[in-house]
């Protein structure tokens, strides 16, 4: 988190992106990418139980939309 301060504090307009836990402290800091927890909890439990019915299934290809948080530069 320290670099990521850091080249924002020396190049304001280059935007680094970064993959992270959320709501971890650092991530207090940062704009994140705020993930749909609870949604991709509950489709993954649907789709386990479909598949554990009928294990023929393709495998299938699941978007969910997340948010984006930007908080404001300190």
């Amino acid at each position: 988190m320290q670099l990521i301060l850091l080249n924002q504090r020396a190049n304001p307009k280059q935007k680094l992106l970064t993959i992270s836990f959320n709501d971890t402290d650092c991530a207090y800091h940062l704009s994140t990418y705020k993930q749909p927890l609870i949604s991709i909890v509950l489709i993954a439990g649907e789709t386990l139980i479909q598949r554990i019915h009928n294990p023929t299934l393709s495998i299938p290809t699941i978007y969910v939309n997340g948010e984006l948080v930007v908080r404001a530069s300190s």
